[in-house]
């Protein structure tokens, strides 16, 4: 299996995702307009149309070498995904859940340095149709690769292995930080 590595835009916080297989982690471009909003706060284009293009896997494959304490969680709302930022320099890193029971990360593709051993991507979320709604292209591969994905971290205790959440407590590495409504709307 491959490795990739990754750094925020600074290089404070760094990084390798380990073990990457097609088979196994799902390579997507989301296009809703949260992740759009989410890369603006924090200074990229933020363009839904062209989507940001993330690496679905399980959070015992992110290995934070350096600078794991400048990790920062932000939320859109306080309901919403876990979006990880490198506070040292406002990058975004990572998406997860609320908490390690079900596990999950997205990690932003723009972070690595290679998206070779990804493979193609195999699925876009969220884009628009003429009729104003949105559809997913791919939306049943990346369901069942979630699921087959958190079943085996969970039955296997992998779950547990996570640079975002206290292994013990359960409870995220930062308090979340709920950007203010106008953050990133355009």
């Amino acid at each position: 299996m491959a490795e990739a590595r990754f750094s925020c835009r600074c290089g404070a916080l760094t990084g390798r995702l380990v073990g990457i297989d097609p088979r196994e982690g799902t390579h997507l471009v989301c296009h809703c307009a949260d992740c759009a909003r989410a890369d603006r706060a924090f200074g990229g284009a933020g363009d839904a149309a062209q989507g940001v293009a993330l690496w679905q896997t399980t959070p015992d494959r992110v290995v934070i070498e350096t600078g794991a304490a400048h990790l920062r969680l932000t939320r859109l709302s306080p309901r919403g995904l876990n979006r990880w930022v490198a506070g040292c320099c406002g990058t975004p890193m990572f998406n997860t859940l609320k908490g390690p029971g079900m596990p999950f990360v997205g990690v932003l593709v723009a972070r690595l340095d290679s998206a070779a051993a990804l493979g193609p991507v195999i699925a876009h979320g969220f884009l628009d149709t003429p009729g104003g709604k949105s559809r997913h292209k791919g939306g049943l591969t990346v369901g069942a690769r979630f699921v087959k994905r958190a079943l085996r971290a969970r039955m296997s205790g992998a779950w547990r292995a996570t640079p975002f959440f206290d292994p013990e407590s359960g409870a995220p590495v930062a308090e979340p930080e709920i950007l203010p409504r106008d953050a990133g709307r355009s």
